[in-house]
């Protein structure tokens, strides 16, 4: 099989065979080229290998590696001796002239026991790992790497997406120094729209079957921002957070922001969502004409800067937030007393009107809320409609948010996600593990939008429900 090699490529192609690099990463969009570029080096090291060595090919999926893995099969399709083992479970390429062999294998860092002696490790698409399963085999390869002696080499071929951080982000974002080189084909994301741009990160775009695609893929991107996201990450390399598993739209969360916040009048209703551990509690306030406030409460034990790091958020983040007074640090105790953050509402906006909270938090809070308090059943079908709620009030109005505490809800919004089944029932979730990740806040500001939608929604009794004064 024989294919023209493109500028990258051989790029990429002479860094590789220059053997000044440990470690080389390729990151493009999609159709370009990625999984031909790992199945060459693979078949070069079948036909030119160390005799008897093996090269693994590690992939998120058997089914994901078999398209790199038949790209190899076709390149040696004319290569005698070639022995093919491709089931249901396995598959695994060896030239038995020179006891070279290609074997496929999970990401899965249990893999990475099989990785001792083995010269060359091809990593295709890592971005679609799991997760957390995808950065421990990422540092069960350094550390074979680090091994005294060790030959093993590691390729990394993929797009950005659909990881939208961690070591795979990294890896790319550090760029070539030392024994690593990096090589990275992106579109500008303020041009995203233009085709001298889309081909630039598509050079392969010159095919015409591709060309169409592209600019289908585009014009529906620019009516659909939820499909915008897909051709940012997919198309043009450029990580952005999936539209379909987001709250609110950018374009929705910056036009909520950007609508002026009435003063307050009267009382608010208020969301009450506790952390527990090393989470935050948070409490999120709606007036009735609309105006929005948020406050939390952190740990105290990590200080800021380890939760900073923890939760990969930019340097001074948090220290920001408690410096604006949206955020009260709990000295020297790792999981802060609910009555740290009642007292926090009531000194910054006085006594609720009424106040709602997860019914697994119920318990902790009915004796301390002097305020009517109701507790919220989060099934998916009460998630469904708290959600619907938020969406419809953040969009139209009348919600708009204070300045002062725009900071704090953003860094919430970034940690949260949304999670949607089969009969179109949505639920929030929480980014990462329990312990990382600042959703509380957007948990709070679902909660009481809920109930303020709901009591809105009965006008014969808004006055009962609400209490405004």
């Amino acid at each position: 099989m024989t294919v023209k090699l493109r500028p990258f490529q051989r790029e990429f192609l002479a860094a590789y065979r220059s053997g000044k690099y440990d470690t080389l990463a390729f990151s493009a969009p999609r159709g370009s080229g990625k999984s031909w570029l790992a199945a060459r080096v693979l078949a070069d090291f079948l036909l030119e290998g160390e005799r008897g060595k093996e090269a693994v090919l590690l992939a998120g999926s058997i089914e994901q590696a078999r398209v790199c893995f038949r790209f190899v099969q076709a390149m040696l399709a004319d290569v005698s001796g070639l022995r093919v083992l491709d089931s249901a479970t396995r598959c695994a390429l060896t030239n038995t002239e020179r006891g070279t062999r290609v074997r496929v294998a999970g990401s899965n860092a249990k893999t990475a026991f099989g990785l001792a002696g083995v010269p060359l490790v091809v990593a295709d698409e890592p971005g679609a790992w799991e997760v957390n399963g995808g950065g421990l085999m990422y540092d069960a390869i350094q550390t074979a790497q680090g091994k005294p002696g060790s030959p093993l080499r590691v390729i990394y071929c993929g797009t950005l997406a659909p990881a939208r951080s961690g070591w795979w982000h990294d890896l790319v974002d550090r760029g070539t120094h030392g024994r690593t080189y990096v090589q990275v084909l992106q579109g500008k994301r303020a041009t995203w729209d233009q085709w001298p741009t889309i081909r630039k990160a598509n050079p392969l775009s010159f095919d015409a079957d591709l060309r169409r695609t592209l600019l289908m893929e585009r014009d529906e991107a620019e009516a659909d921002s939820r499909l915008k996201a897909r051709f940012l990450s997919y198309r043009l390399n450029l990580p952005t957070a999936d539209e379909s598993v987001q709250l609110l739209t950018a374009d929705e969360a910056e036009r909520w922001f950007d609508r002026p916040a009435p003063p307050r009048a009267g009382r608010p209703m208020v969301g009450i969502d506790i952390g527990g551990g090393r989470a935050w509690d948070a409490a999120v306030a709606i007036w009735q004409n609309g105006r929005v406030e948020a406050l939390a409460v952190a740990p105290g034990v990590p200080d800021l800067s380890d939760q900073e790091r923890r939760d990969r958020v930019p340097r001074g983040t948090y220290q920001e937030l408690e410096s604006a007074g949206v955020l009260d640090v709990a000295d020297g105790v790792h999981d802060p007393p609910v009555t740290m953050l009642w007292s926090a509402i009531v000194d910054r906006w006085g006594q609720p009107v009424s106040v709602i909270a997860d019914r697994f938090r119920y318990t902790q809070l009915v004796d301390i809320v002097q305020a009517p308090l109701s507790k919220r059943i989060t099934r998916w079908s009460e998630s469904t409609e708290d959600i619907d709620h938020t969406r419809r009030i953040v969009r139209d109005g009348p919600a708009a948010m204070a300045e002062a505490d725009r900071l704090l809800m953003a860094v919430s919004m970034l940690a949260a996600e949304v999670k949607n089944d089969d009969a179109g029932s949505v639920r929030l979730v929480k980014k990462g593990t329990n312990n990382t990740g600042r959703d509380d806040v957007v948990a709070a500001l679902i909660l009481v939008m809920g109930a303020y939608g709901r009591a809105m929604a009965r006008p014969a009794v808004r006055t009962l429900s609400y209490g405004i004064v």
